[in-house]
């Protein structure tokens, strides 16, 4: 049924926010990947993708998920670190340790903390064995924070202040300890290792899952955020492996993005790749995210006027084809073409799509520079002009073309480079000769294998 059919019009159309912080009626249309029943079941734990791929929806919808479906009655807890509960941890330090390793610690210590919190605050009848770890947890917790739940930040800075003001006497240590004892013995392991005995008691009876989002909102690329994130992740690999076989169990989900992961260098990364998802989405699955936000039977096509675009593609396809297929880039050039259309239309029509592409464009090629400068802090480029016309792939050479007028080895290129000199840095390539544009283009098909390497090679030399 086309809008004119049910009497409505482009302004009726409420296709909700394009952030799932901002869409409160996201569980109204949430659509189910397989990457979402990954998560369900438990089959992943670490989940990535790019700015835009429904990381943030998952994890805001994961508690209704978990809870509709096989597992009624499991306690989740969402965590997204904000930036002092960040600054905390990425301080933290430990004697005689690499700084992944203390930040792991720190991870660890903070996530039982707040797991702890959690369970203290489930209305529950507990017996046996719980019954006793509960009270025990809820004395630890009023004993160093005077409170059930003392919340992310504060755990996480109350542990840069050092061991020493805490009280440990719920786990049968002195009230205390001292700071010579801590300089003497790796103490932090310890603790945990006190924390997650008595927490292990309870998640044979109570299913707990984590989930840690909005890891880069205080990401700048340097050694200390890299260490932080690698030592999450370690964290989290070690949770899972010790409790993700055990009745009830525990289990740690980190959303992260994956220019992040695919920036950050620790030995055994190759151990995480069984936990990886990467957030990846089929047209399909996105013409059925838009089509679940129209009103009762009004389909996707049936918004543009009838017709394909130039090189007879339908509209949503010609649309789906200028970006990286995430949600977030549809809607947002979705909305362009509504507003381009004006409320009052009907439909969308060919016109409007091509008009709304040229400024689609223009923040597709600004959101490349800043997604690619985030994950490179060395990265300082002006505002590169929109090239209308292009699908996404062309949008990414052209944000990497616009990077490399600043890229430093790149710079020191002379033109007069031969072709099979050309060919032994960037690897084979075809054609008559290597002009600057080529070149560049080039470096951008092969930047996220090649571009650390590069870098490596040729930061402060000349050619």
């Amino acid at each position: 049924m086309r809008l004119r059919d049910a009497d409505l019009r482009l302004r009726d159309l409420k296709l909700g926010g394009i952030d799932a912080e901002s869409d409160y009626n996201l569980a109204d249309y949430f659509v189910t990947t397989p990457y979402v029943e990954s998560a369900i079941a438990g089959r992943r734990t670490l989940f990535l993708g790019r700015k835009g791929s429904g990381k943030s929806g998952l994890f805001t919808q994961l508690p209704r998920l978990l809870n509709e479906g096989a597992s009624p009655d499991v306690a989740v807890l969402l965590l997204t670190p904000d930036h002092y509960a960040w600054a905390a941890l990425k301080e933290y330090r430990e004697q005689g340790l690499l700084s992944d390793q203390a930040h792991t610690n720190a991870w660890k210590l903070t996530l039982a903390i707040e797991i702890a919190a959690k369970l203290v605050s489930l209305d529950d009848n507990w017996v046996g064995s719980s019954e006793g770890a509960i009270k025990a947890l809820r004395r630890f917790l009023s004993d160093n924070y005077g409170t059930a739940e003392p919340g992310l930040t504060r755990t996480a800075t109350s542990i840069l202040e050092g061991l020493s003001k805490f009280n440990f006497s719920a786990f049968g240590f002195g009230v205390g300890v001292e700071q010579r004892q801590r300089e003497e013995l790796p103490i932090t392991p310890t603790i945990v290792a006190s924390l997650f005995d008595v927490i292990e008691s309870i998640v044979h009876d109570q299913a707990v899952v984590v989930a840690l989002d909005r890891l880069d909102d205080s990401w700048d690329g340097s050694p200390e955020s890299q260490s932080l994130i690698i030592g999450l992740l370690k964290a989290a690999k070690e949770l899972n492996d010790r409790f993700g076989h055990t009745d009830g169990g525990l289990r740690v989900l980190v959303f992260l993005r994956s220019d992040i992961y695919d920036s950050l260098r620790f030995d055994d990364k190759d151990k995480h790749r069984p936990t990886e998802e990467h957030i990846i989405w089929r047209p399909d699955e996105l013409k059925e995210m838009l089509g679940r936000r129209l009103p009762s039977r009004i389909t996707v096509d049936e918004l543009f006027e009838p017709g394909d675009m130039r090189g007879s593609i339908a509209p949503f396809n010609y649309i789906s084809k200028r970006t990286f297929l995430r949600p977030r880039e549809i809607l947002q050039f979705m909305e362009e073409c509504i507003r381009q259309a004006g409320g009052d239309a009907i439909e969308i029509t060919k016109d409007n799509v091509r008009e709304a592409e040229e400024r689609y464009s223009r923040w597709k090629v600004d959101d490349l520079k800043q997604e690619y400068s985030a994950a490179r802090r060395f990265f300082d480029i002006e505002s590169p002009r929109p090239v209308p016309g292009l699908r996404a792939r062309t949008h990414e050479q052209l944000a990497v073309l616009q990077l490399g007028n600043s890229l430093r080895y790149l710079q020191r290129l002379p033109h007069s480079f031969s072709t099979a000199r050309m060919g032994e840095l960037y690897g084979p390539v075809r054609g008559p000769g290597w002009l600057w544009r080529s070149r560049a283009r080039h470096v951008s098909r092969r930047l996220r294998v090649r571009l650390r390497q590069l870098l490596h090679k040729y930061d402060g030399r000349r050619c």
